[in-house]
């Protein structure tokens, strides 16, 4: 049954067509009626009307109600199916107790469809994958800085700060949250910044 409903709109096509020509074999239009007749002779156009609008109606009602019974099926069964069976997502473990090094970067619902998945998860990206190269698209303003720089630097930061060794981080007002971020987890030592007023410069034409 569930399989019948997602895919409702192919079902609904091939059960149509099939019960649209059997209406159209077993109810053709009524060209003898008499009132009929009398619409032909004197508004032939009026006539053809009627019987085009008579057949399109063969092939296209069927379809509009399959597709309002299948509709009403998947909202009232599959999804009320959907709310039983979901499990709620695993809590979030905050970034300072975490014993594997991993980034969170969102949840993972279903991969189809815009809706909550059965089993959600946390969207993750393991220590080796952040090794790797990570790219942030959007315009100015989008919130690329405070929606993810900031949220996946304090989570990389924070992991065994009593631990970690120092940081090196420039780039706007980046490194103004990335000292934040170290205050707060006990590491206001290991900001170390390049700037023409700090003991730390790089000459790059050297």
């Amino acid at each position: 049954m569930r399989r019948v409903v997602e895919g409702r709109n192919l079902v609904s096509f091939v059960v149509s067509a099939a019960l649209s020509l059997y209406l159209f074999r077993g109810w053709p239009f009524p060209a003898e009626n008499n009132l009929l007749q009398m619409v032909l002779l004197r508004k032939s156009q009026l006539f053809y009307g009627i019987k085009y609008a008579f057949v399109a109606m063969l092939f296209t009602t069927p379809y509009i109600a399959l597709s309002i019974l299948f509709s009403f099926a998947y909202i009232f069964v599959m999804r009320r199916e959907e709310r039983v069976g979901a499990r709620r997502l695993a809590p979030y473990v905050p970034p300072a107790s975490r014993i594997d090094l991993y980034l969170v970067i969102g949840e993972l619902h279903h991969p189809k469809r815009p809706q909550p998945a059965a089993t959600p998860q946390w969207l993750m990206v393991p220590e080796r994958g952040l090794f790797t190269g990570i790219a942030i698209f959007g315009a100015v303003g989008s919130g690329k800085s405070s929606g993810c720089m900031y949220r996946f630097a304090e989570q990389v930061l924070a992991y065994q700060a009593e631990n970690a060794e120092r940081v090196l981080e420039v780039k706007g007002d980046f490194c103004q949250k990335v000292r934040g971020i170290l205050e707060k987890y006990g590491r206001r030592d290991d900001y170390v910044e390049i700037s023409l007023a700090s003991p730390y410069r790089y000459n790059p034409a050297q």
